[in-house]
């Protein structure tokens, strides 16, 4: 088929025309075929600045060419009357001009006219285009790496725009839940400043930035506070009451949190039960029914009694090392500590409202695992929320959808540990 690309002289030229011709009259075509092409065209629709009636033109266009007429160096023609076309896309044949114009000029199309202004394509015994006259898409062959560069970079920003919208909604939500349960005069100025990036004009990108910069001076202000508190309470610990204490478990394990101790002093009872159940300090509990002295002192630490420990087999396999090299972005984007159980513990709060959990589902959790299952658990839905966001659209039924497995016995926890340890 011959080169020449020829522009009736009806039309008024532009430079996006010109450019068009120039693309159709080149001997270099790629060897790619119409479903790239295709592909590529649809997804830039976009940015190449097509409007719905020049896309759906665009459609139809590529629907009538056949695939043999883009392969190797042959110029794929559409040959089409501007009223049949009118009637396919349902506009008038002045829409459908101007929606051509634009694919033109936009140089996926060239015009390749008559001397008559018809449209008609010759074929020679074996289907091959011997002249044709009509639409031409040799410049989307051509130009077929640029426009798949302008889809990809169109979906990566596209990308960026909702996860940035997904990052303001959440951690304006988790700024706002700390401040439900912090009233320490210290964070007064915080939910203003959530309000004032909220209100601003400026890109949905840098609200993103600043909420996360909030949300980090916020867990940083509550740590100081939580601090403060604490200190007269910790100053006040002399141990001048302090008696003997008995032992409960046993355990190899260095970094267990199993390895607690009780006194009688009432005082100190009062403290441990923040962080145990009644049975895990009430020794003489477990003299009161010497029938299960023989069978604790055969399994100290497999099977210790309490209410942290109703569910020991989700914790199988599970040490607080394996939980703290696992949960790098826990610990990184919530500041949080988990080299020892008891920091574990302590640290649920802040993963519970950092991923959206309601307080009674994740006292619920305790109840029917234990403490420390539930907070391991709830580490774990937190990690997996952190790294993929998109993949755990609802951490809370995530959360709750584990907590019902491992009551069955069915989580394999440290199966899930050792795949975020490695990665």
């Amino acid at each position: 088929m011959p080169t020449v690309s020829n522009v009736s002289s009806f039309r008024k030229m532009t430079p996006g025309i010109l450019a068009s011709q120039r693309l159709a009259m080149s001997n270099d075509i790629p060897d790619i075929g119409k479903p790239e092409v295709a592909i590529a065209l649809k997804r830039a629709a976009q940015p190449l600045g097509l409007t719905s009636t020049a896309y759906h033109v665009l459609d139809i266009l590529l629907g009538l060419s056949k695939p043999e007429d883009w392969k190797g160096a042959a110029r794929p023609v559409v040959a089409i009357s501007n009223e049949k076309l009118a009637s396919y896309v349902g506009r008038s044949e002045r829409t459908v001009i101007r929606a051509i114009k634009q694919l033109v000029e936009a140089q996926v199309l060239a015009y390749r006219d008559s001397s008559t202004g018809r449209r008609w394509v010759h074929r020679n015994g074996r289907g091959d285009i011997t002249f044709a006259y009509g639409l031409d898409f040799t410049p989307a062959r051509i130009r077929y790496h640029e426009i798949k560069r302008l889809a990809d970079e169109w979906q990566a920003e596209l990308n960026a725009r909702r996860e940035a919208k997904r990052t303001v909604t959440r951690v304006s939500r988790a700024i706002v839940d700390i401040l439900d349960i912090n009233s320490d005069p210290s964070l007064a100025e915080f939910p203003g400043q959530v309000e004032a990036i909220l209100a601003s004009h400026r890109d949905v990108q840098e609200k993103a930035t600043s909420l996360l910069d909030l949300y980090d001076l916020l867990i940083e202000a509550v740590a100081e506070a939580q601090t403060d508190e604490k200190a007269p309470e910790n100053n006040d610990m002399t141990g001048e009451h302090d008696i003997g204490v008995t032992q409960l478990f046993n355990t190899n394990s260095p970094d267990s949190y199993f390895n607690n101790r009780t006194s009688a002093h009432a005082d100190e009872i009062q403290i441990l039960t923040d962080v145990a159940s009644g049975s895990e300090i009430a020794p003489e509990k477990e003299q009161a029914e010497p029938g299960r002295a023989q069978t604790t002192a055969k399994s100290p630490q497999n099977h210790p009694s309490g209410a942290d420990f109703q569910r020991t087999a989700s914790l199988d396999a599970v040490s607080i090392s394996l939980l703290e090299s696992a949960c790098t972005a826990v610990q990184s984007d919530f500041g949080l500590s988990l080299s020892s159980w008891p920091e574990l513990m302590s640290a649920a709060e802040v993963m519970r409202v950092g991923i959206g959990l309601s307080e009674s589902a994740y006292a619920n959790a305790c109840s029917r695992l234990g403490k420390q299952a539930a907070a391991a658990i709830l580490a774990v839905v937190a990690e997996k929320a952190l790294r993929d966001p998109e993949k755990i659209s609802s951490p809370g039924g995530y959360f709750r959808a584990c907590c019902d497995r491992a009551a069955e016995g069915k989580l394999a926890l440290a199966k899930s540990l050792f795949g975020l340890a490695a990665k």
